[in-house]
């Protein structure tokens, strides 16, 4: 294996271990967001609580449960988005090498989902907002144009297997 590679198993192990923990880190906020949810929804949230929850002073419980279901949406982008990446990594370094047509393929579907969650979890937090009357803060922050180099960088990964897949035969 040459040191170039090595390097990339290592970045991509690193990778992964972040992956793993933004995961779990998404599960858990996604169970708090449903546990808000439905203390909200059932009154087994007293008004002061509620206001240090959302950070207001003045707030209803429906509100409260909008914000709860705002976090929960956002949660559940990120449980999928991080579980993509999470799988992915765990490929990569099963394979060894990013230059698998396989990796390529899974690196460009990260690329797409990166392009397109923020911008279906912003409409759909962008409707919560508006039934509810409150003001969920939820930001791009990035992700196109990090969707734009992983799908770039996919096309690099099936040349390098192609490349690879010749020099073997």
């Amino acid at each position: 294996m040459s040191k170039n590679l090595q390097i990339v198993q290592k970045i991509s192990k690193v990778l992964g271990i972040l992956a793993k923990i933004g995961f779990i880190m998404s599960l858990v906020g996604l169970v708090c967001c449903i546990v808000g949810l439905v203390l909200s929804l059932v009154g087994g949230l007293s008004q002061e609580l509620a206001a240090k929850i959302v950070k207001e002073g003045d707030v209803t419980m429906k509100q409260v449960a909008g914000y709860c279901l705002g976090g929960l949406i956002i949660c559940i982008v990120s449980v999928i988005v991080t579980k993509l990446h999470k799988d992915y990594f765990e490929m990569e370094q099963a394979a060894g090498t990013p230059f698998t047509q396989e990796s390529a393929k899974a690196f460009r579907t990260l690329g797409i989902v990166n392009l397109v969650a923020p911008f279906i979890c912003t409409i759909m937090v962008a409707i919560v907002n508006s039934v509810f009357k409150i003001n969920v803060d939820y930001h791009i922050d990035g992700s196109f144009a990090t969707g734009i180099v992983m799908i770039l960088l996919s096309f690099v990964f099936a040349y390098g297997a192609e490349l690879e897949e010749k020099a073997k035969s």
